[in-house]
């Protein structure tokens, strides 16, 4: 059956103007799906908008908003409210590396707001749809470290556990109305301003060569294919398959608890973090 059998006429990707998200927008494309493009820059919009057009005669819609905004929310109900939106993807994420005491207050707002918050609310206004249709997806963007608790990190490890839960609690909901969720767990997005930023070029090279990190194609390519498969945790992986045993790991560490299970993990990915967008949130006191 094809993508608009399966899900419907129409996805819905939030943050589709760079790596995983456009990516995303231009694989479902590829496999027949219009698509509605949410991000907050209308000229990249556009122009990638065009290039999907162009190349799979599919509809577009981008929809240029700042869901952060007050009315970002209702902005982009209104924009798709004529659409019959079968499949969503929210790519939101927001990372404040930093003590707790000493990141600000609008940091941490902003970090739940994005990073759970968002995706709750996105889920209840298109999954809705989904369920009363009998059918559907939603695919969440998470990391593979989510269930790892890391110094400096709290907020935003907090909003990633969380959001794990939730799309695992959602799934035992929405299959029985045929609606698929799915989170998507990554390690490095290679290209990604953000992983450039936390990770010098030299520990990003050793990164690649254990198989942690990987190009946005490649990750998209997985993911749906793994979707397709009916699977809940998506891990798109190298040969080396690093991402599957980190998160299988983090999950039996979990599962034996105590003190190790807590320090370890956040010594051990705190290493990675040696860029100065992390180094400098780092310092002490």
């Amino acid at each position: 059956m094809s993508y608009r059998d399966l899900f419907g006429d129409w996805a819905l990707v939030v943050g589709a103007t760079a790596t995983v998200g456009e990516q995303f927008a231009r694989q479902l494309a590829a496999k027949g799906m219009n698509v509605a493009m949410v991000a907050r820059r209308k000229e990249r919009l556009d122009v990638v908008a065009a290039e999907i057009s162009q190349v799979h005669g599919v509809e577009t819609r981008t929809i240029a908003v700042d869901l952060m905004e007050a009315t970002g929310l209702d902005r982009l109900r209104d924009a798709t409210a004529d659409l019959e939106i079968g499949f969503l993807v929210v790519n939101a994420n927001l990372h404040r590396v930093g003590h707790f005491d000493l990141l600000s207050l609008e940091d941490k707002r902003a970090m739940a707001q994005m990073n759970f918050e968002m995706p709750v609310v996105l889920s209840h206004d298109y999954g809705a749809p989904m369920v009363a249709r009998g059918r559907g997806a939603i695919v969440m963007l998470n990391e593979v470290n989510c269930f790892s608790p890391l110094e400096f990190d709290a907020v935003f490890q907090g909003t990633k556990a969380g959001l794990r839960l939730f799309c695992e609690s959602l799934w035992l909901e929405y299959r029985e109305s045929n609606v698929r969720v799915a989170s998507v767990h990554l390690s490095g997005i290679e290209g990604s301003e953000s992983y450039d930023a936390k990770i010098t070029p030299a520990r990003r090279s050793l990164i690649k060569q254990l198989g942690a990190s990987m190009e946005p194609a490649a990750i998209v390519a997985q993911s749906l294919a793994q979707l397709e498969r009916g699977k809940l945790i998506l891990t798109p992986d190298t040969w080396l398959l690093t991402n599957i045993f980190a998160l299988k790991f983090s999950d039996l560490l979990r599962l034996i608890g105590g003190k190790l299970s807590v320090a370890g993990p956040s010594r051990f990915f705190h290493w990675f973090l040696d860029g100065e967008g992390a180094r400098s949130a780092q310092k002490k006191r």
